[in-house]
């Protein structure tokens, strides 16, 4: 890297500091003062838009945990809070820039990326940076049976790529962000069992997308007990299924979810007092938690909750019955305390909360409307 030098001049002194040393520090700083020091000078812009910069600042906070939760309201709103608070706090309150996409609601997210999508159309943002991409449609999907239930994003480190994918019942679509097209594929590793009118987010980690498929739906809730997990590989670029682990019996209900950056599952037992929580590790699936002696409660939270989010102590965030309610478990006092803001609405037809890194990472090029950007920097 050049060892050039900036300058920063006072009455009394000048301040030279290396390139090498500003790089470094910028790695630390939250987004939004990142996005501030563009404005400050051309050498700041320029070190702050380098894109090996931006991929050692996306390395440095996922290595921080510097992410939030993101909550869309039935206004199209977005809220960014603070998940290391105990409250909550509301650092931002967003809105996307492009008016008639204001009302689309999220599908899915990798990182610091969220699709949103709007009918038949499909866009991507980082709410960090307000820069976002609208998808090329894909003549796949207006077929008969190219209506998609699934979606995902992964990045592919070898190709340098993120990549969208849909999945309908008799096919599955990827949108590459560099080649800007789609492409269709067949190859299912087992027969699809996806519920009709439900959206399957999917759970990223580690260069795949994860699903979990449920055969039937019965009386209002979801048979479980032939549950199937699919995944879609960057190597391969083929959906594959992965081996359901031995402790998910017969009656058991279990959903997908990501924690501590790894695949985890969560459930138990209806109508049992015992919920657990595991991890996919190295070695295997290990137990990460379990919440027991709580049957007035856990009976519900077997159908009712997911974990979204695990803390440095081991405190879990649950989104509860309804999709903004947002629970806290702390496992010392095997307690849950209600941690959602009295405005938060009940209303279960929105989009579930989402985990979102804090990331100056965009891929390909980007439209932004420069004077809502520049108004909601300033709020």
């Amino acid at each position: 890297m050049s060892k050039k030098k900036v300058q920063k001049r006072s009455a009394d002194t000048s301040i030279y500091l290396p390139i090498d040393t500003i790089f470094s520090i910028f790695t630390y700083l939250p987004v939004k003062s990142l996005l501030r020091f563009k404005s400050v000078s051309k050498p700041l812009k320029a070190i702050i838009s380098d894109n090996e910069f931006k991929k050692i600042h996306h390395d440095r906070s996922k290595l921080l945990g510097r992410k939030k939760l993101l909550i869309q309201r039935p206004t199209g709103h977005f809220d960014f809070r603070d998940l290391e608070s105990p409250e909550l706090f509301l650092m931002e309150k967003l809105l996307f820039p492009l008016k008639r996409l204001q009302c689309a609601e999220v599908s899915c997210s990798c990182d610091g990326l969220v699709l949103l999508k709007d009918q038949n159309e499909y866009v991507l943002w980082n709410p960090s940076t307000r820069e976002y991409r609208i998808l090329e449609s894909c003549t796949y999907l207006n077929q008969l049976d190219g209506c998609p239930k699934a979606c995902g994003i992964c990045y592919d480190s070898i190709l340098d790529d993120y990549k969208v994918i849909l999945i309908c019942d008799s096919f599955y679509v990827i949108y590459s962000l560099n080649k800007g097209c789609w492409t269709k594929k067949t190859s299912f590793p087992c027969p699809m069992r996806l519920i009709p009118n439900c959206w399957s987010r999917g759970i990223t980690t580690e260069g795949c997308v994860f699903w979990s498929l449920n055969s039937t739906a019965i009386n209002g809730r979801v048979d479980c007990t032939t549950s199937t997990i699919i995944y879609y590989d960057v190597k391969s670029d083929e959906v594959e299924k992965l081996p359901m682990p031995k402790f998910v019996r017969e009656n058991c209900s279990f959903g997908l979810t990501t924690l501590k950056g790894r695949l985890s599952l969560y459930g138990g037992t209806y109508n049992t007092d015992r919920f657990y929580i595991w991890i996919m590790e190295q070695d295997g699936w290990n137990r990460l938690m379990n919440i027991c002696n709580l049957s007035s409660i856990c009976v519900k939270l077997v159908y009712d909750i997911k974990p979204l989010w695990c803390s440095e102590n081991g405190e879990i965030l649950f989104r509860g019955k309804w999709k903004h309610q947002l629970l806290i478990y702390y496992p010392k006092r095997k307690q849950f305390i209600t941690v959602s803001p009295p405005d938060f609405s009940a209303d279960c037809r929105s989009p579930e909360p989402s985990i979102c890194l804090e990331s100056l990472c965009f891929p390909g090029h980007s439209i932004k409307e420069e004077a809502t950007h520049e108004e909601n920097l300033s709020n």
